[in-house]
């Protein structure tokens, strides 16, 4: 399996994404990464010069960049590794560069599987029921059409099902409440079409507060409501960890940290979203795979795991397969 890693145009240190690519290759007999982006950047950081192959890109994609300006970069490093896919000279491609840059992009150069209107962006989330949550779309498509959701819910039943393993996965149309006249015309389209379809397991409509207990497997969403519920579910773990954090350093609550610690670093670990950072823009020809603009070594490590799964469960073939039927 040969893999193409974008290093270039994201907010951290190359050295982040080298790093996590060495290991991964360390830790996986059969694969490859080929890196893109300034060779004169990339080599004082390898072990040796043949560690591992670099093609050279001459260009960056910053994160200021807009889409039209990255189709202008034909040279740039997340141009050529997508190109590069592409050209079916590597089964899938991972960046941390500009998101709006990168959707544009893969889905100009990769195409969309026939039958399918639209890719999105697709994380898994950790809950506290341990079952996790598969949740798209969180930043492709700002705005959705029932169908644009109803083929959503087709393809993440296809990833619940293949990369973790579960049978007939639950699924949930992301609202501002459980009524069914809740919403807008778009949500009650796609309650619709999941109602009739019985082949799912459909839920209804699901509230945000809901998601991280594990209320459903699967939660489906347009792209800019996805995009703010992950963004305030990572902060607002966040935020709870340091407030933790802070209590723990007064003396009065030294007692107390040393009989919780075990489980606070328990369920750091649990929520930590750097331990499941990337999101797999599903519905393309060919796997690809967003991580975060800040992604350091973790987050680099645990895209390229996804980036792996996913390939290496011919996710596209069983979606292509599964829309024959429909």
């Amino acid at each position: 399996m040969k893999l193409a890693l974008d290093v270039m145009g994201f907010e951290n240190e190359i050295n982040e994404a080298v790093r996590a690519a060495r290991d991964f290759v360390s830790s996986h007999d059969n694969v490859q990464i080929t890196l893109f982006g300034d060779e004169a950047k990339i080599k004082p950081l390898l072990m040796s010069p043949s560690e591992f192959e670099i093609v050279h890109c001459a260009d960056v994609i910053h994160m200021i960049d807009s889409p039209l300006t990255a189709l202008r970069k034909p040279n740039s490093s997340m141009f050529q590794s997508i190109k590069y896919v592409a050209d079916s000279k590597a089964d899938g491609v991972l960046s941390a560069g500009s998101t709006a840059c990168y959707v544009l992009l893969v889905y100009s150069l990769l195409k969309t599987i026939p039958g399918i209107e639209r890719p999105a962006f697709m994380p898994y989330l950790p809950t506290s029921n341990g079952k996790g949550l598969t949740l798209l779309d969180v930043g492709a498509n700002k705005e959705c059409t029932g169908k644009n959701l109803y083929q959503f819910a087709l393809m993440g039943k296809i990833y619940c099902e293949s990369i973790r393993g579960i049978v007939n996965p639950s699924i949930g149309v992301v609202n501002i409440g459980s009524e069914k006249e809740k919403g807008f015309a778009f949500h009650h389209e796609a309650d619709e079409l999941l109602s009739n379809d019985k082949s799912m397991n459909y839920k209804g409509f699901v509230e945000t507060r809901e998601l991280l207990h594990g209320v459903v497997d699967l939660a489906i969403c347009d792209g800019y409501t996805g995009n703010i519920t992950l963004k305030a579910l990572e902060g607002g773990l966040k935020t709870v960890t340091n407030c933790l954090k802070d209590q723990y350093k007064k003396p009065w609550n030294w007692l107390g940290a040393l009989f919780s610690i075990f489980a606070i670093k328990g369920l750091k670990k649990t929520f930590d979203y750097k331990n499941n950072a990337g999101a797999l823009v599903i519905g393309l020809n060919k796997i690809a795979v967003k991580t975060h603009g800040s992604a350091d070594y973790q987050q680099f490590y645990s895209s390229l795991e996804m980036l792996y799964k996913s390939i290496n469960n011919n996710v596209i073939d069983k979606i292509k397969e599964s829309l024959k039927h429909e």
